[in-house]
């Protein structure tokens, strides 16, 4: 039985992961923080090769510059960016890093990718990302005086649970 399990589980990973052609490393950042991302591009139509990879960010994110790969130009504006200039060939993949900042709420966005091979045609992917609550200095501050409301409804309606329970209970055989 744990083969099954197994054999069901790879099963429902594998696809997944065979289509996820243009994907994220880290697959995740900190919202109202600036990090650095890469995106992993293979070629996957040798004899083909890569030509360029353009990039869409999802509203709310914002990129910046970082050093392009070797042989790479980096074309970018706040919410695009375009590498030209090099080849991957084979099977190979390279990535391609920039920086980012999310002024999102926490959640997942999508990232529209845009692979280019030497033959003209584009192949189009979705690329997640996923932009976790802020910490620290860049978290947005916190509301005491809902957290304590909030607290104490609950405890009222935990109370008030309680008493009417009791009132409901029926008496046992003893105390008759």
């Amino acid at each position: 039985m744990p083969l099954a399990i197994l054999a069901a589980a790879a099963a429902l990973v594998l696809p997944a992961t065979a289509l996820a052609h243009v994907t994220i490393a880290p697959s995740y950042v900190e919202a109202n923080a600036t990090s650095t991302i890469t995106f992993e591009t293979p070629n996957e139509r040798a004899p083909h090769a890569t030509v360029s990879l353009t990039i869409q960010a999802p509203p709310g994110v914002a990129f910046s510059r970082v050093a392009p790969p070797a042989g790479w130009t980096l074309r970018l504006t706040t919410t695009s960016a375009r590498w030209t200039g090099g080849r991957i060939v084979g099977r190979r993949t390279v990535g391609f890093p920039v920086r980012v900042l999310a002024r999102t709420p926490a959640g997942d966005h999508v990232f529209r990718a845009v692979q280019s091979y030497d033959d003209g045609q584009q192949v189009h992917w979705p690329a997640t990302l996923s932009v976790l609550p802020a910490t620290g200095a860049s978290a947005s501050s916190q509301d005491h005086g809902r957290l304590i409301a909030a607290a104490v409804a609950g405890l009222l309606v935990l109370a008030g649970s309680i008493l009417v329970v009791k009132r409901l209970r029926r008496p046992s055989l003893q105390e008759r």
